[in-house]
């Protein structure tokens, strides 16, 4: 009985773990550079992270791409064609088939 509880627990806590959501992690932000760092990206297949010019992906204008492998992944760094004209960058993540996992809006801070 004892092992029965312990081994429901450990599933229990790492539920959570495993069935993390693709995408990025709560950055809001990155310094004007020639390149952008994303803190945190997941992804279950692989794939790679586009950075757009723009606020949405209607409107958008490619700056560089990276990419990522499946899992968890640090301190990703884009290096951009050039310098957003904007004062957003959009981050966007496509999974391995090339289809949009995730985005998310950063503010570029001077």
């Amino acid at each position: 009985m004892k092992n029965l509880i312990l081994a429901a627990l450990v599933t229990a806590t790492a539920a959570p773990a495993i069935a993390a959501p693709e995408g990025f992690s709560n950055q809001r932000s990155v310094e004007s550079a020639g390149f952008v760092e994303l803190d945190l990206v997941r992804t279950e297949t692989g794939g790679r992270v586009e950075i757009l010019d723009g606020t949405s992906l209607a409107n958008a204008l490619p700056l560089g791409s990276e990419t990522v492998r499946a899992g968890v992944e640090s301190d990703v760094r884009v290096q951009l064609a050039h310098a957003p004209h904007r004062s957003n960058v959009l981050a966007v993540l496509y999974d391995a088939d090339g289809e949009v996992t995730a985005t998310r809006q950063l503010r570029v801070r001077d």
